[in-house]
């Protein structure tokens, strides 16, 4: 089951990921629309930080629930990789869909 939220809580940071991308890119005409794109974003980001501690937190029960300095670099590891694969992904997407625009 640890695996299974593991694997669901990558696959939901990624697919996050590219929809804030997409918003990002989208052309808005007025406020009403600017306002409704930023919302979207805000609710994105929820699903991004909720997914990013998830996977950090799953990625130590995996490992063995360790409360010892091994536990801490799991976790310090865990969130480093966290953040610069999903700042690579966002990027590669922006870029992608920048390049559509």
């Amino acid at each position: 089951m640890d695996y299974l939220l593991l694997l669901t809580s990558i696959i939901l940071l990624l697919f996050s990921l590219k929809k804030i991308a997409m918003i990002k890119y989208r052309t808005t005409d007025g406020i009403a629309a600017d306002i409704k794109q930023n919302i979207l974003s805000l609710l994105w980001g929820i699903v991004v930080v909720s997914a990013i501690l998830t996977i950090i937190y799953q990625v130590w029960v995996v490992t063995g629930k360790s409360s010892y300095w091994d536990g801490v670099f799991i976790l310090g590891g865990t969130a480093l990789l966290t953040f610069f694969s999903s700042f690579w992904f966002y990027y590669k997407s922006s870029v992608k869909f920048n390049e559509g625009v």
